[in-house]
C-alpha cells in the first residue's frame, strides 16, 4: 500500500479484565497484513474509559475503524461519536441486547445478545433436571445488569430467582453467577467455603484461562457459558473481514468501508448491523456451556505457587495448520491431549503460507497426500470447506517437457481419487485465460476444484475443534528441550513441564532446533535446512484468475479470497536464501519487490505495470528426499510432521490424520485409550 491504513483496537489492555484484552492483542499481531496498522487504546475494561478512548480515536482524525469495545456499556457510549465521525465499528464480543437496535448501520456485531446465553443456561440447568435456578452476582454494574435480565426471563419448567441473602442451601438447588470472571471467581469460592457443592454456572466473561486460575479448587462442578466455538474465533472472524476489506480496497471509508466488511465476513447481518441469527435454529443456539477446566501448566495460582507438572496422553508441539488438525483428531479419539503453542511472538509456517490447495504434485508421496487431504476436506461440500477459509477459484499447474509423464500419471490418480482433473494443452491455456502467458510450458494440470484458503481460518477452525473434544492449549508456550521418562516424555516448558506418552512434533522450521540429532537427513546433503520464502500483493485490476503454479520457473500465485472484481495477487518466485532463522515479516525492500515481479511477470504480463500493496517473507524446512511423516528413531517416542519444503499445506489434513492414527495406535499398544 502506498500509505499506512490505521484501525484503532480498543479494549481492555490493562485492569482486571486485560485477559479479555490478550484476544484484540493477539489478533493484532497475527493480522499483519501489508500496509495495515492496529493501535491499541486501552479503555480498562471500563465504560466512562471506553468513551474517553472513543474520543481520543475521532478526534485523531486518521483512523479508517474501530474494532473492540467489549464492554457493552463502553461501546454503547462510545457509539454515537464514531457514527458522527464516520468511522465504522467493529464489534466482536459486545453482548448487550439492544446495543445496535434503531442505529441504521455504522457497527457491525460478531456475537449474538447476552439473552441468549441466559436461556443457555437455563436450559443447560432444565437438561440435568433441575427444579430452580438461584442468580447471584459479583455485585459489579454488569453482574446486576445481567441478573436482572436474568430473573425476568421465561423459563418453565425451571424456576428463577434471586439468590437469598443469607441463603441455605437445599437438595436440588444450583445457583448461575452473573459478572466479571474475576468477581465471579470470588462469588464461587465463597459459596465453596459456606458448604454449597451442588452446580454452578458463570457467564461468559469467565470462558477465559485466568477463570480457571483464579477460581482453583473451587472450580469443581461448575460450568461457563461461551459464545459457540470460543470467543477467540468471533475475534479472530471480526479481524479477517476487516483486514480483508481494506487490504483490497485501501482507500475505503465509512459506508463503503461497511459494505466491503459485509462482503469478507463470514456471517450475515441486519441492516442495523446486528448478526443475523438463522431462523428455526432456537433461542440460545449460538451460545455453549463448557466445563472449567484445570489452569494450564506453567501458570500460578492465587498463592503464588508453581503449577505442578501434568500428564497428558499426547503433546503437539506446534499450533499451525497440522499441529491443530492434530489435536483435534487425537482429543476427539478420547486422548487427554495439549496443544502446545508458541504465540504470536514465534508464528508458525501456516501463519506465513501461500495458502493454494490442489491434489496434483509432481511428487508421488505428496501428491497422495494431497489427494486424501482432498476427500477429507478441500473437496466436501463448498459451505463446510468454506469454514476453513476455503475459497474455489481452481488450480492450474504449468509443467515443462520432462514434467509430462508424471502428470499423465498424476491425473489418473487424482480421477480415481474422485477428483476433476484434466491434461492441458498451451493453447487450452491460452483461450481460457487469455491474461496468462504460458508460451514457456509445454502444458497443465488443471482441476476446476481446487483454489486458495486463508491459512489462519484453517488453523482456526481445526483449533475450535480441538478445544471443543477437550484438548487443552497451552498458549506462549515455548518448548525447550524433549526428555525420555519413564512415563513417555517430559516435554520442557520456559519455568514449566508437561509430561506425555505420546509426542507430535509439527513445529515447522523450528522442528530442528528441537530434534535435530533424530531427524535423518536427505542423501549426501546436510538437510533438513531452512530456506526464506517472499512474495508481493499486487493490484490484479478485476481479472478472474486461477490458482496457479509454475513448474517451470517456479513463481507461483493466486487471488486473495475477495469479492468478484477486486483485490490482488498474492505472487511468490523461489529466493536463493538457505539456512535462514525461523520467522517471518511483512516488509518486502523496493529491490526485493521488483525481483518478485520480473520473474512472475512471465506468467502474468501485465504485472510489469501492476502496483504491488506490500508483501511478506517466511521460513519453510526443505529436505531433498521429501517430507518427513512417521516415528523418528530414539527416545523419547515422537512423531514428526515437518519439511514440507513449501507445498506442504495443502496437504495438513491428510498428515494430521497420519500423524495421530500413529499416536492413537501407540496409545491402544499401551492401554491409555480404548481400541
Amino acid at each position: 500500500m502506498a500509505e499506512q491504513v490505521r484501525i484503532a483496537a480498543v479494549g481492555p489492555f490493562s485492569g482486571p479484565r486485560s485477559a479479555w484484552g490478550e484476544l484484540l492483542r493477539r489478533s493484532a499481531r497475527q493480522f499483519t497484513e501489508p500496509g495495515l496498522v492496529w493501535e491499541l487504546h486501552d479503555d480498562r475494561g471500563d465504560a466512562e474509559w471506553g468513551v474517553l478512548r472513543a474520543g481520543d480515536v475521532t478526534d485523531d482524525g486518521g483512523y479508517a475503524a474501530v474494532i473492540g469495545h467489549f464492554n457493552s456499556a463502553g461501546a454503547e457510549g462510545a457509539l454515537p461519536l464514531y457514527r458522527r465521525a464516520g468511522l465504522p465499528v467493529v464489534l466482536p464480543l459486545a453482548t448487550r441486547p439492544g446495543l445496535l437496535a434503531g442505529s441504521g448501520g455504522g457497527a457491525l456485531r460478531w456475537c449474538p445478545d447476552d439473552l441468549g446465553q441466559l436461556r443457555a443456561i437455563a436450559a443447560a440447568a432444565a437438561g440435568h433436571g433441575l427444579a430452580r435456578l438461584l442468580v447471584g452476582h459479583d455485585d459489579s454494574d454488569y453482574g446486576r445488569h445481567l441478573a436482572a435480565l436474568f430473573t425476568a426471563l421465561p423459563a418453565p419448567p425451571l424456576a428463577l430467582s434471586a439468590l437469598p441473602s443469607p441463603w441455605k442451601p437445599r437438595a436440588g438447588d444450583a445457583v448461575a453467577v452473573c459478572g466479571t470472571h474475576v468477581g465471579v471467581a470470588g462469588v464461587v469460592r465463597g459459596l465453596r467455603r459456606a458448604g454449597f457443592d451442588g452446580r454452578l454456572f458463570a457467564t461468559d466473561d469467565c470462558s477465559v484461562g485466568e477463570f480457571a486460575e483464579l477460581v482453583g479448587t473451587a472450580g469443581r462442578d461448575v460450568h461457563v457459558t461461551r459464545l459457540a466455538g470460543g470467543p477467540e474465533r468471533r475475534v479472530e472472524a471480526a479481524f479477517t473481514a476487516l483486514a480483508g476489506a481494506l487490504s483490497g480496497d485501501p482507500a475505503a471509508r465509512g459506508e463503503r468501508l461497511l459494505a466491503r466488511i459485509r462482503a469478507h465476513a463470514d456471517a450475515a447481518f441486519t441492516a442495523d448491523g446486528e448478526l443475523d441469527v438463522t431462523p428455526g435454529t432456537g433461542a440460545g443456539h449460538d451460545w455453549e456451556i463448557r466445563p472449567v477446566r484445570p489452569a494450564r501448566p506453567g501458570t500460578r495460582g492465587t498463592g503464588g505457587a508453581p503449577a505442578e507438572v501434568v500428564s497428558f496422553d499426547v503433546a503437539v508441539v506446534g499450533a499451525g495448520v497440522v499441529g491443530s488438525a492434530v489435536a483435534a483428531a487425537t482429543a476427539a479419539a478420547g486422548a487427554r491431549t495439549a496443544l502446545i503453542d508458541a504465540g504470536p511472538a514465534v508464528p508458525s509456517a501456516t501463519h506465513w503460507s501461500g495458502g493454494i490447495v490442489r491434489a496434483y504434485d509432481p511428487d508421488p508421496e505428496m501428491r497422495a497426500l494431497a489427494v486424501r487431504s482432498h476427500q477429507l476436506l478441500w473437496g466436501r461440500s463448498s459451505g463446510h470447506a468454506r469454514r476453513y477459509g476455503f475459497r474455489r477459484t481452481g488450480s492450474l499447474v504449468l509443467l515443462g517437457p520432462g514434467d509430462l509423464p508424471e502428470a499423465v500419471r498424476g491425473v489418473v490418480e487424482l480421477q480415481a481419487g474422485g477428483i476433476e482433473a484434466e491434461l492441458l494443452t498451451v493453447e487450452d491455456i491460452a483461450d481460457r485465460w487469455p491474461q496468462l502467458a504460458a508460451g514457456h510450458a509445454a502444458g497443465a494440470v488443471w482441476e476446476p476444484g481446487g483454489g486458495c484458503a486463508d491459512p489462519r481460518l484453517t488453523t482456526s477452525e481445526y483449533r475450535r475443534q480441538a478445544l471443543d473434544t477437550g484438548a487443552q492449549v497451552l498458549d506462549d508456550a515455548r518448548v525447550f528441550a524433549l526428555e525420555p521418562h519413564p512415563l513417555g516424555a517430559l516435554v520442557r516448558l520456559d519455568g514449566s513441564s508437561v509430561l506425555a506418552h505420546s509426542v507430535v512434533v509439527a513445529a515447522g522450521s523450528g522442528t530442528p532446533a528441537l530434534i535435530a540429532e533424530r531427524l535423518p537427513a536427505g542423501a549426501g546433503t546436510a538437510e533438513p535446512v531452512t530456506r526464506r520464502i517472499r512474495y508481493g500483493y499486487f493490484d490484479r485490476g478485476g481479472r478472474a484468475l486461477p490458482a496457479l503454479v509454475d513448474l517451470v520457473t517456479g513463481v507461483w500465485g493466486r487471488p486473495m479470497p475477495e469479492e468478484p472484481g477486486a483485490g490482488t495477487l498474492l505472487v511468490g518466485r523461489p529466493v536463493d536464501e538457505w539456512g535462514v532463522p525461523p520467522g517471518g515479516g511483512t516488509q518486502l525492500t523496493p529491490e526485493q519487490v521488483e525481483y518478485v515481479r520480473d520473474g512472475a511477470s512471465t506468467v502474468w504480463p501485465w504485472l510489469r505495470e501492476a502496483r504491488c500493496l506490500g508483501g511478506r517473507h517466511g521460513t519453510d524446512l526443505y529436505r531433498k528426499d521429501g517430507p518427513l511423516l512417521g516415528v523418528v528413531p530414539g527416545e523419547p517416542w515422537t512423531v514428526v510432521a515437518a519439511c514440507w519444503s513449501g507445498g506442504g499445506f495443502k496437504t495438513a489434513p491428510a498428515a494430521a490424520e497420519s500423524a495421530a492414527e500413529k499416536v492413537l495406535a501407540n496409545l491402544r499398544r499401551q492401554g491409555r485409550i480404548s481400541a
